[in-house]
């Protein structure tokens, strides 16, 4: 009997994924809303079978956002924030502009999942979430020019670097302006360089 249920268990874990991987290819596709009809389709499952693993398209939505971060969380090593000023800026630049361009599908997926449907909370909630990560992320890594400022002036600056380089800004620098990967690696570089002060070069 233990064997009986540990094979359905494996079952239903090996479906959940081939759902949620569906689901992402479909993104990286264009498809922004994925229908049940397509998800079952590409997972090579039936219709019925969606509804039968995940209660509602709010669950599926959580399982889907955090299977796409695993997908794409090997590109976004962390910076150690022992390097020079310098280094510390461009490795940033180049992880996160790398994750943002990969991951590109997921965030228009969050924008059209976020004007209105089931999963419109679920997509706000991480955004909101993703937003913060990033903030803190910021706050850790450039410590070093924070101190000595200002409460006001110390939470401004983090802001503006946390703006710099976040999916939003990348995806108006790519999609909006029509920047090449580079051009726009640029940008977001001699932001940041010029908020903390090191240099334009």
């Amino acid at each position: 009997m233990e064997e009986l249920l540990d094979g359905r268990l494996s079952r239903a874990a090996r479906s959940r994924a081939a759902i949620c991987d569906a689901c992402l290819d479909l993104l990286q596709e264009g498809v922004l809303r994925p229908s049940a009809d397509q998800l079952a389709d590409r997972a090579g499952l039936s219709r019925r079978s969606i509804f039968y693993h995940f209660k509602d398209l709010a669950e599926l939505y959580d399982a889907v956002v955090e299977a796409g971060l695993q997908r794409c969380a090997p590109l976004l090593e962390e910076v150690s924030a022992e390097l020079p000023l310098e280094l510390r800026i461009r490795q940033l630049v180049e992880r996160r502009c790398s994750f943002f361009e990969a991951t590109s599908p997921f965030t228009w997926a969050l924008t059209a999942q976020s004007l209105g449907g089931e999963a419109s909370e679920q997509a706000r909630r991480v955004s909101r979430s993703a937003l913060e990560s990033q903030r803190a992320d910021v706050e850790r890594l450039f410590g070093d020019q924070l101190q000595g400022r200002s409460r006001g002036e110390r939470g401004e600056l983090i802001e503006a670097l946390a703006s710099a380089a976040n999916a939003p800004t990348w995806e108006y620098l790519r999609r909006t302006r029509g920047l090449s990967i580079p051009r726009a690696r640029g940008v977001v570089g001699r932001t940041l360089k010029a908020l903390l002060g090191a240099g334009a070069g």
